[in-house]
């Protein structure tokens, strides 16, 4: 009979039992992923609750996660290297303040960052183009593909500084 896979909460149990601290950040992140209501939802089995001083890291670190999320990617979409002057005719980044640009930012940043109810996905590779009636676009509507390229290079280079600062964030340097 097939097992359904463990649930971080579960996994992250078994790492801070057995004090295996490199696995430790790729537990916590992965339960950071999942979100609050995943941590300590009242429907949890037993298996999968988390002590106090667990919970509290797996609490406080994907906040602060998420604020390191929401910062970077409003400064990789709106930030003096993010949103610049295009000048592509007919993208939106042409006149980066005019309203078509600020929906078609808004929406790519809703892309990035996704809803908070569902934890942090900072480490997450987002599509920023969609399939649209076999015309492959940019999610934010009117964007060119030097602009999305734009913002495709600066999330790979977010993953990889937030990467670094992981063990910090979740107190695992030592």
């Amino acid at each position: 009979m097939d097992r359904p896979p463990a649930h971080p909460n579960e996994v992250l149990n078994l790492f801070v039992q057995q004090n295996l601290a490199p696995a430790l950040l790729v537990a916590y992140y992965t339960a950071a992923r999942m979100g609050l209501d995943s941590l300590m939802g009242g429907r949890l089995p037993a298996s999968t609750r988390l002590s106090p001083e667990t919970l509290q890291v797996a609490i406080e670190e994907p906040v602060a996660l998420r604020e390191m999320e929401l910062n970077e990617a409003h400064r990789l979409i709106f930030g003096p290297n993010g949103s610049y002057p295009c000048s592509a005719s007919g993208c939106p980044s042409l006149s980066p303040t005019s309203p078509a640009a600020l929906v078609a930012y808004q929406k790519v940043f809703g892309h990035i960052a996704g809803p908070s109810r569902l934890g942090t996905r900072v480490l997450q590779v987002p599509e920023f183009y969609g399939d649209h009636g076999g015309d492959l676009r940019c999610v934010g509507p009117g964007i060119c593909s030097s602009c999305a390229e734009g913002w495709v290079s600066g999330h790979a280079g977010l993953r990889k500084n937030v990467w670094a600062m992981l063990p910090d964030v979740f107190g695992l340097r030592g």
